[in-house]
């Protein structure tokens, strides 16, 4: 699912980050309520797991304006509050499940894989790009013919880029994704250009960041 995550502690929003891509969703997170908001206008998400205690807007707030705007995503609060009036606050405002802070990590991932159960669309099996192909059931990867053999970061790395072809991701949008220093981002695309072989297919827009797509 592409799961848009809502939370200010910019760490946590990592790990988060971290554990539902590798649980094969698709995150990206945002720190505050206002750009959560510009974020669900440019692009639906299947999923948002929005903490209420935010600078300026709360989550409450947020989880009124997507309901006000007909935005179906599915919303899961994430908060250190834990008293039964904001629970309940919570889902009358339309959320679709709760879970206070602290929380294990893996119970986080589970609520978000039952959330997805509850409304199943039919699953994307494969990511291509030219005769790349990231097959997502085995996470074999091939370029024509030929099996490229990467490593777990390698393939995240990968299948965040291709999820989206075309779209430019920054560092910092990387590292998010992926979980890991930023410093080390420019290592790990060089090595995956140079597993993928020629023509080049991830390519570096200068002073911006990473995509990946056949040269124009």
């Amino acid at each position: 699912m592409r799961v848009l995550v809502v939370e200010d502690d910019i760490q946590l929003a990592r790990q988060i980050a971290s554990a539902l891509t590798e649980a094969g969703h698709d995150p990206i997170t945002v720190h505050d309520g206002e750009r959560a908001l510009d974020k669900t206008k440019e692009k639906p998400f299947d999923l948002v797991v929005l903490d209420i205690v935010l600078p300026g807007m709360d989550g409450f707030d947020v989880l009124r304006h997507l309901r006000s705007q007909h935005i179906a995503s599915r919303v899961l609060m994430l908060t250190a509050r834990g008293e039964v009036k904001d629970r309940v606050t919570g889902l009358q405002l339309g959320a679709d499940d709760y879970l206070p802070k602290p929380f294990a990590m893996r119970e986080l991932v589970a609520r978000v894989n039952a959330l997805g159960r509850r409304y199943p669309e039919e699953p994307v099996l494969n990511l291509c790009v030219g005769d790349l192909t990231l097959d997502l059931v085995n996470h074999h990867v091939h370029r024509g013919p030929r099996r490229i053999e990467l490593s777990v970061r390698e393939l995240m790395l990968l299948k965040v880029l291709m999820r989206e072809p075309g779209r430019v991701f920054t560092r910092t949008e990387l590292c998010e994704r992926v979980w890991y220093d930023t410093k080390l981002v420019e290592v790990f695309i060089g090595r995956l250009r140079k597993k993928i072989g020629d023509p080049p297919l991830i390519q570096t827009v200068r002073y911006v960041g990473y995509t990946i797509g056949p040269e124009n």
